[in-house]
């Protein structure tokens, strides 16, 4: 008889903790007023990402020593990054930097920190080599961007430039103004 009555108070006590406990006066508060912002969200070690064109053959292929998701939203940042670009007549494009910040939705990728974008080599002879600080990579449209400064390396051949526009697809390239190039043999 005592043994019942002993689990009846223990029942009883353990439904009166948890209903205490439970209300929303005992729960932790987030000790910087921002809530989840605060915490940390999902990262990706050596991470590759691969799109393909509507063939379902790749078309762009992006490499990431790290990526950081941004404040449990869309927007991400990528550590030492390379993206492939492979257009739909065989040119191949590689843009590298130490950083990137990509918006939600993905179709801008924006590149700053010893950005380099370089034709294949092995396709073209002398390909071209863009070294500039900063770079928005429009991914859809398969457009570099930049307002910063940049030289471009061809050979023997240097311009450098202020601003330039280049469409991967086309396989043009436009500087924007500045414009001083160097031509040896």
């Amino acid at each position: 008889m005592l043994f019942r009555i002993f689990t009846v108070l223990a029942v009883i006590a353990l439904g009166v903790s948890t209903w205490i406990l439970s209300s929303p006066a005992h729960r932790p508060k987030a000790t910087s007023g921002t809530g989840a912002v605060g915490l940390p969200g999902y990262y990706l070690k050596n991470a590759v990402l691969t799109d393909y064109d509507a063939n379902g053959a790749p078309s762009t292929r992006i490499e990431a020593e790290r990526i950081d998701q941004i404040a449990h939203g869309g927007e991400v940042e990528l550590s030492n990054m390379r993206v492939d670009y492979q257009g739909p007549n065989g040119q191949n494009w590689m843009l590298f930097g130490d950083f990137a910040h990509i918006e939600p939705g993905g179709k801008v990728i924006d590149v700053r920190g010893n950005v380099r974008l370089q034709g294949d080599a092995t396709q073209h002879a002398g390909a071209a080599i863009v070294r500039t600080d900063t770079l928005s990579y429009n991914v859809p449209e398969a457009i570099a961007s930049t307002q910063s400064d940049v030289r471009v390396e061809f050979g023997a051949h240097i311009l450098t430039a202020r601003g330039l526009v280049v469409n991967l697809k086309e396989r043009t390239m436009r500087l924007q103004s500045k414009v001083n190039g160097r031509f040896q043999r």
